[in-house]
């Protein structure tokens, strides 16, 4: 191998240097070699190991996060039934337009039955909610204390919501037999707003 002059004379001329000034020089080329691998290769290299793990941890909780969900995918599937019944169950006690009419007779029923005589039901504007709309419904009732006992008694047993409020009552005859009272309040009913 052919070693150009200029070369070849600076390699005599270390030639000629003590041993000691040899190896420093040599422990400087390994130096400076170890130093351009380190930041040239190594340290490149060893960021995208830091990364590459980081992303091994963060798989390995999301596949321990799926093998836990899977292990108990009869639980998972379970409490969806269940929240499902609840919701059905849920939707029955809120009627819809067309079972809201139903309701309606069906208090109208429960009055006679209960004895008491049914002056004027008036049906009042909806308030709307989020899935559901108040329907307040204006009532005069006319029957003694029992049968209007009864009466609201019987409404609180329907399995629709039925609420009984703003009750105002007032003598409307009175006798030695029996004292008949005028009630005026607001049964408020729930309707199920679906989606438009």
């Amino acid at each position: 191998m052919e070693v150009s002059p200029g070369l070849q004379s600076r390699l005599d001329q270390i030639a000629k240097l003590p041993r000691s000034a040899r190896m420093g020089i040599l422990c400087g080329i390994a130096v400076l070699i170890c130093a351009g691998y380190y930041f040239a290769i190594y340290q490149a290299q060893d960021e995208k190991l830091q990364v590459l793990h980081a992303k091994e941890l963060e798989l390995q909780r999301k596949l321990s996060e799926v093998r836990s969900i899977a292990a108990n995918i009869s639980a998972f599937e379970d409490e969806i039934a269940q929240l499902e019944a609840q919701l059905a169950s849920a939707l029955r006690q809120l009627p819809n337009e067309k079972q809201l009419e139903v309701l309606l007779a069906d208090i109208s029923n429960l009055g006679k039955t209960a004895g008491i005589q049914i002056k004027s039901f008036k049906r009042d504007k909806e308030q709307i909610h989020d899935f559901y709309a108040e329907v307040p419904i204006s009532v005069q009732l006319v029957g003694n204390y029992h049968e209007i006992a009864r009466f609201f008694d019987s409404i609180s047993r329907l399995p629709r919501i039925v609420n009984m409020g703003s009750i105002q009552m007032k003598v409307e005859s009175a006798s030695a037999a029996e004292t008949r009272l005028l009630v005026s309040g607001t049964a408020t009913t729930f309707r199920f707003v679906g989606k438009s």
